[in-house]
């Protein structure tokens, strides 16, 4: 069934018939598949594909350098070797499938496509992924769950959340705070291996060169699966190490929330720092435009400390507290700190 309708979806861009909502459903299938999935179909495609639109040979030709030059696609689909008789339309044809993982902003990994199982439709690639930071940044998921991304790390999420799960893929170290929703899993992908939570905080630490991937559970359950079978379920205080080379898995008690911490919590130790200092470092962390009201208030001292985990209300309710002659007003992605009248 998800293979006729992704024959059916691929038709109909072709032909520029696609609404937005299809060609949505259409950019799901395709990272839902593999590459040699997706290879089968573009060729299925090239053969079949009765082209609206005629280039020429030099077109054509361009076109393919481009997309075969793209620096995010390590084995390119090589469209030559198959068959030396394609004539210039079945090239035409190909090639404007090709753009379309393209132009819907697919994420093409250098790895290969993360393996996902027939009944989950993969949302982790539509929307380009947070930037590579060299800081500490905490991020608010579409569902309101919250992320908090250690420097040099990147994590792949949708504008929303709208089919039966909630995924993402994650490389470098994160901690999530999971908002609960039984109906909707979510599912954090991390290379072969698929974490599934349901309302829970926890540490995953995979980064491109490390030999493991690690979870480490703070606060409820969570599912560790590769691809092939569930390694463990966690809860509170456990921890699994899944040995990427061997497949293999050890599964201890650890002190989570330590771990936590010993990262999270980077740059938010203030010690009489000044009001104006603090707020240039939430506005970095947590991506808003925070300000002070007037220069006496910025250079007030402040003597605080959080664990990074907190969400910036929470932030903004202490700091204000400590200074209770102050208040602060939130205007979009704005943020004004101000004296009491």
């Amino acid at each position: 069934m998800k293979q006729k309708r992704l024959d059916d979806l691929m038709q109909r861009y072709l032909a520029q018939e696609c609404d937005a909502d299809e060609k949505e459903e259409l950019a799901f299938l395709i990272e839902a598949s593999k590459n040699v999935e997706l290879e089968s179909q573009l060729l299925n495609q090239w053969n079949n594909q009765d082209s609206k639109v005629i280039m020429n040979e030099d077109k054509t030709q361009q076109i393919l350098l481009n997309i075969l030059a793209l620096p995010s696609l390590e084995k390119p689909i090589r469209i030559s070797k198959r068959n030396h008789s394609f004539n210039i339309l079945r090239i035409s044809a190909v090639a404007a499938s090709v753009l379309i993982f393209i132009s819907l902003g697919i994420f093409v990994n250098k790895m290969d496509f993360l393996s996902k199982s027939d009944e989950v439709l993969a949302e982790v690639s539509i929307i380009p992924p947070q930037k590579v930071t060299t800081f500490v940044r905490n991020v608010t998921l579409p569902d309101g769950s919250t992320v908090v991304l250690q420097a040099n790390s990147t994590i792949d999420f949708p504008k929303h959340f709208n089919s039966k799960t909630r995924e993402l893929s994650l490389v470098g170290e994160a901690y999530f705070d999971i908002k609960h929703n039984p109906q909707k899993p979510f599912i954090i992908h991390t290379g072969k291996v698929k974490t599934t939570v349901l309302g829970t905080a926890f540490d995953i630490k995979a980064w491109p060169n490390q030999k493991n991937v690690i979870v480490s559970v703070t606060r409820g359950k969570v599912r560790v699966e590769n691809d092939k079978k569930i390694l463990a379920i966690l809860t509170i205080n456990q921890q699994l190490k899944y040995d990427l080379l061997d497949a293999e898995f050890k599964q201890q008690n650890v002190n989570a929330v330590e771990i936590v911490t010993n990262w999270t919590k980077k740059e938010m130790n203030f010690n009489g720092a000044t009001l104006e200092s603090i707020a240039q470092t939430l506005s970095k962390r947590y991506g808003k435009n925070i300000s002070i009201e007037n220069s006496e208030l910025s250079k007030t001292q402040v003597v605080t400390s959080f664990g990074g985990t907190e969400s910036l209300e929470n932030i903004l309710e202490v700091l204000c507290t400590i200074n209770s002659d102050t208040q602060y007003q939130v205007n979009g992605n704005s943020i004004v700190i101000s004296t009491k009248n």
